[in-house]
């Protein structure tokens, strides 16, 4: 090699002897193959540094995965997630490979990094397909995508989340009617459901917030449109009373008065409190999220940092079942794109009995906001499945 280099040099300098040119050309693609051949080895006494060289495992996979579910349990979650995916990628196949990316996602949605945990609830689902541990990557990848659209800024104004851009909810929610259409007895389907709810309303949530403020600038045409909306894509959610109240407000104000006087005897038999003693409509122009839906999410729900998933704690048990309340949820379906308002916006009015949503064509509502058990992470879930050591 040495002698090679020489001769490259001796033909490359100009003071070198003239032999032929054929000699000359022989010994430059020598020099040439053998500089290829040892460039590695020449960089690395070049720079001192073995560039090319392989990383390799620095811990057994068990001792990976042992310090990361420590750093779990300690909160660590950054570190932890560090350790998982370094035995995610030193020991792909190994036994703690499917159980390291259930962590990994779980860490991940705990220290915030939402757009990582979707992504390896996704690559979960399309590597263990088969995992009876699945439906948490299913699970987590909702959730997540939930976190992923919010805004720091908009966090600490503390405004409320219909105030905000909801686009990602979508995701979300298509997320969760995923999981409750593969995985109905999934332990967390429940809670998924409640999720869908909340999703549910805070979209209607959105529209009413509009309407406020279109009410309190006399736009009552815009005002009665965005309730119209409500009551026609959203017929199941929460906002159903206040927005029969601005149709009959606004429709009122419009100088309709038949009309609204046809919302207001839906008010009167269903609604009572939105009516005055004398029969006017009671409007507020900032209810300030006080019908954000009533529920409480359990899983996933240790994150140091408030979220939209603590949004809804502190509140009432009306008695539904599990199963109900994911019945309710498997029928809640959110408007398309291209979705517009029908010109049949008034319901029919029944006043042959009496009693709750007479007249709405609405199902009594029966569905709880039962709180469920926390899940802290698919290893606490499912203890026996965790491999061995």
């Amino acid at each position: 090699m040495q002698r090679a280099s020489t001769s490259l040099f001796t033909a490359l300098t100009p003071n070198s002897s003239h032999s032929s040119s054929k000699t000359k050309f022989t010994l430059a693609l020598l020099a040439a193959g053998m500089l290829s051949l040892s460039g590695c080895q020449t960089l690395k006494n070049i720079t001192g540094k073995d560039t090319d060289a392989v990383a390799s495992a620095e811990k057994s996979d068990a001792q990976y995965y042992k310090e990361a579910v420590e750093s779990m349990e300690k909160g660590r979650y950054i570190y932890a997630s560090e350790q998982l995916s370094e035995l995610r990628t030193f020991y792909p196949t190994g036994p703690y490979a499917e159980q390291a990316l259930l962590d990994l996602m779980y860490s991940q949605f705990q220290s915030s990094e939402y757009a990582l945990a979707v992504t390896s609830a996704e690559q979960f689902i399309k590597l263990y397909p088969r995992n009876p541990q699945v439906d948490y990557a299913y699970y987590v990848r909702g959730v997540a995508n939930m976190q992923t659209g919010t805004s720091s800024l908009l966090n600490a104004a503390k405004l409320q989340q219909a105030h905000r851009d909801t686009s990602y909810y979508r995701l979300a929610f298509s997320n969760f009617q995923e999981l409750l259409t593969k995985f109905p007895n999934s332990s967390y389907a429940p809670d998924a459901a409640q999720r869908m709810i909340y999703i549910y309303n805070q979209f209607a949530e959105s529209e009413l917030t509009a309407a406020r403020w279109y009410i309190k600038r006399e736009a009552h045409v815009a005002a009665a449109n965005r309730a119209r909306w409500v009551f026609q894509y959203y017929p199941q959610s929460q906002q159903i009373p206040e927005a029969i109240a601005i149709l009959a407000y606004s429709n009122e104000q419009l100088g309709l008065n038949d009309l609204a006087q046809q919302y207001k005897t839906l008010l009167q038999i269903n609604y009572p409190e939105w009516l005055t003693a004398d029969g006017k409509v009671r409007i507020s122009n900032n209810r300030a999220g006080s019908l954000l839906s009533r529920m409480t999410y359990g899983k996933l729900g240790r994150s140091d940092k408030r979220s939209d998933s603590e949004a809804a704690q502190n509140t009432q048990y009306t008695g539904a079942t599990k199963q109900q309340v994911i019945h309710k949820a498997a029928q809640l379906q959110l408007p398309t794109d291209d979705a517009t308002l029908s010109e049949q916006n008034l319901p029919t009015i029944n006043t042959g009995r009496r009693g709750v949503n007479l007249g709405l064509g609405l199902p009594e509502d029966t569905t709880s906001t039962q709180p469920q058990p926390r899940i802290a992470s698919p290893k606490e879930m499912y203890p026996d499945s965790s491999p061995n050591e």
